[in-house]
């Protein structure tokens, strides 16, 4: 029996195999390019190996892909480790030196030793990375929010009085048709109350147009600087409605690569829409490898992590944080559900509502409303039952 490790990287990759029996990976190892030469470099080598039982790859970004569908293509088996795993195995092993020779020779004898899982690297990865694209636009849409709210502080900061979202979908529907305030001033009432989004929707109405000149009349933001911030908003709230469109075009991409129970259930979960649903499921891959909740927990990172340190411990509700040590892409599907669930999914909205009750501020609330979002999917998914709203009293 023989296993082979291999450090990949953008250009070049390195491979060493270690033999049934032995202590250490061999010494000797192969250093082939990326392209179609190095994999035929690769092929000719494993052919004077003789018999594969487990080739060993660290999920390194996305480089590893290729190079572990052309393994799987010539039938040797492929086993992608976590990057924590291959380190705390050297160190297990009492490893010193750190290269690329190294670990790949690390990861050879990690094949031989731990044996980890064999499984299709391409199993589930158009739908992982159909899931990855649509959540990476909805994070920059959400970048591109903070940025109108930065502007909205100098150009527009009253508001804040009117919507306690700024760049909700009224808010945005104003800002549109006059992106200041004392261009919101100088609007007609009338042109202002039929502001609304763009392909209909209803209008914000007379009440709610009156009200935000008021405060735009009032408004202690700085004229110099009005025609400025207006230009700034005008781009950025174009780059709003382009991810928006965007993100409804991956959404419906999605949607026909989703089938099945799962989703359907998955899909009754109030602010669970294609995106997220794609997230939950390519990621966290089998709900049921995770024995307790405080595993997947602590598997996507959102487990509360200690920052305190003499006086900055003093204060609990400021000496813990998010860890966000976990998958990155599963944290934004959660806070997505979090926010969408704040509004319309009535067990969040109460617990969210209990938060700051407690003293927590919104960030801090929003942060456990994600915690909260995780363990409703993790009861819905391991019960195969449909989500089930509280009966209100």
């Amino acid at each position: 029996m023989q296993t082979i490790g291999i450090d990949v990287g953008k250009r070049q990759h390195i491979a060493a195999i270690c033999h049934q029996g032995e202590r250490e990976a061999r010494k000797a190892v192969l250093r082939f390019s990326t392209d179609r030469a190095g994999l035929g470099q690769l092929e000719d080598w494993l052919a004077r190996q003789g018999q594969i039982t487990r080739a060993v790859l660290e999920s390194s970004g996305h480089y590893h892909l290729n190079l572990a569908a052309a393994l799987q293509r010539q039938g040797v088996p492929v086993a992608v480790v976590n990057p924590i795993e291959s380190k705390y195995f050297g160190k297990r092993r009492l490893q010193r030196t750190t290269s690329d020779p190294a670990d790949a020779r690390t990861r050879a004898l990690l094949a031989m030793v731990d044996q980890p899982e064999i499984r299709d690297v391409l199993t589930g990865a158009e739908l992982r990375e159909a899931a990855r694209f649509a959540m990476a636009l909805v994070d920059e849409r959400g970048r591109v929010c903070q940025k109108i709210t930065r502007l909205l502080e100098l150009g527009f900061p009253e508001l804040e009085q009117a919507y306690d979202d700024p760049t909700c979908t009224s808010a945005l529907a104003v800002l549109r048709q006059a992106p200041t305030a004392s261009a919101v001033a100088r609007k007609r009432p009338a042109t202002l109350a039929l502001a609304a989004r763009p392909g209909g929707g209803r209008a914000i109405g007379a009440k709610k147009a009156a009200q935000i000149q008021d405060l735009a009349r009032a408004t202690i933001a700085a004229p110099e600087l009005a025609a400025q911030i207006g230009f700034q908003m005008r781009l950025r709230i174009a780059q709003y409605d382009l991810l928006t469109a965007q993100i409804a075009e991956a959404e419906a991409h999605l949607a026909t690569l989703l089938d099945g129970e799962l989703v359907r259930r998955l899909r009754t979960i109030p602010g669970v829409g294609p995106a997220i649903c794609a997230t939950l499921i390519a990621e966290i891959g089998d709900i049921r490898r995770f024995e307790r909740f405080d595993q997947l927990v602590a598997y996507i990172g959102v487990h509360p992590a200690e920052k305190s340190s003499g006086q900055k411990g003093a204060n609990p509700e400021t000496s813990w944080r998010m860890s966000k040590a976990g998958n990155a892409y599963l944290r934004t599907a959660l806070y997505q559900l979090a926010i969408v669930g704040i509004r319309h999914n009535p067990i969040i909205r109460a617990h969210y509502a209990r938060k700051r009750a407690q003293g927590k501020s919104k960030v801090n609330a929003v942060g456990h409303c994600m915690k909260k979002g995780l363990a409703i999917v993790w009861g819905v998914w391991r019960s195969g039952e449909d989500f089930a709203a509280p009966e209100t009293p």
